[in-house]
């Protein structure tokens, strides 16, 4: 028993199979042509109904949905009250439904939106940023606090590169800074 096929014989498979369905698509696409004869005698080929001035009779293929064909231009052919109004030809400026996007748009679109989602993210990840540089600086300082209430000998450099301790006023001045830090930033 043979689990593969031949290899021409699937290719004919595939011809048989999709040739038609290529063919069947083809003829709903063609399906849905409008033809007529303009005023100049000359067979117009289009996916929209022709203009209003086009007769009945100069109308040689419509498509099979339900769009109506072109109204008569007989001043005594009074519109029945039921009738939608007539389409607007092609090439008229003002549109009934909104055209769709072209793939430009959508393109810029989807970069505008990809723009302002990676700008969110750096923004959530700056705050989380600052937020954990924040609790890194107020615990710093909450443990230069301990030292300086604990009595450790503190040495602090000088401008000239000397180094001198820290006597008792300079410690509570200090610690008093330490305070006001903590106080007004890890609250």
């Amino acid at each position: 028993m043979q689990n593969w096929m031949p290899r021409n014989n699937l290719l004919q498979r595939a011809c048989r199979i999709g040739v038609p369905m290529l063919l069947y698509g083809a003829a709903s696409i063609a399906s849905a042509q409008w033809a007529w004869r303009d005023e100049h005698g000359r067979t117009v080929y289009s996916d929209q109904p022709p203009p209003a001035n086009i007769r009945a009779a100069d109308l040689l293929q419509q498509p099979s949905s339900p769009a109506q064909p072109p109204e008569s231009t007989d001043a005594t052919a009074q519109p029945s009250p039921n009738s939608a109004p007539a389409q607007p030809p092609p090439n008229s400026t003002a549109s009934a439904a909104p055209r769709a996007p072209t793939t430009a748009e959508r393109e810029q679109e989807f970069r505008k939106r990809m723009k302002e989602h990676a700008d969110a993210e750096k923004k959530v990840a700056d705050g989380q940023a600052q937020a954990a540089q924040k609790a890194d600086d107020c615990q710093r300082a909450r443990g230069y606090i301990k030292s300086l209430e604990d009595g450790v000998r503190l040495v602090r450099t000088n401008p000239d590169g000397s180094r001198e301790l820290l006597d008792e006023a300079q410690r509570a001045a200090e610690a008093q800074r330490t305070r006001e830090i903590i106080e007004t930033r890890c609250n």
